[in-house]
């Protein structure tokens, strides 16, 4: 069964609870950080060794920051893990690379953002 890490309340751990609601996966959340504290224990520090939530195990597989959880859930459980039904990872990954991104993406605005820090 999945386990997650975190507190109801944080921004982070909403997002990725969110995505494990939408999934429909069985899980258990367990109450980390702020009033339950915890992020400083040695077990916790050895899933995640920022000490910070959320952080997700995974029947052994343990995933820390919220995007990172976001991602490897959503290829292990999501759209094409359901399709492929082996969770073949090589069929996901050729069909990720055949989704190109457009020249005018926010990846354009980022590396201008770059650029303006360097000249200023």
């Amino acid at each position: 069964m999945l386990k997650v890490w975190g507190r109801r309340n944080a921004f982070n751990v909403q997002k990725a609870m969110w995505l494990v609601g939408e999934l429909g996966l069985a899980h258990e959340l367990i109450d980390a950080g702020g009033s339950f504290g915890g992020l400083d224990r040695p077990d916790f520090l050895a899933m995640n060794p920022h000490g910070r939530v959320p952080v997700i195990d995974d029947d052994g597989t343990i995933v820390w920051e919220s995007h990172a959880i976001i991602r490897y859930l959503s290829a292990r459980y999501g759209l094409y893990a359901a399709v492929l039904g082996q969770r073949d990872q090589s069929a996901v990954r050729q069909r990720r690379s055949a989704v190109r991104v457009p020249t005018n993406s926010w990846t354009n605005t980022f590396k201008r953002t770059d650029t303006l820090r360097a000249i200023v």
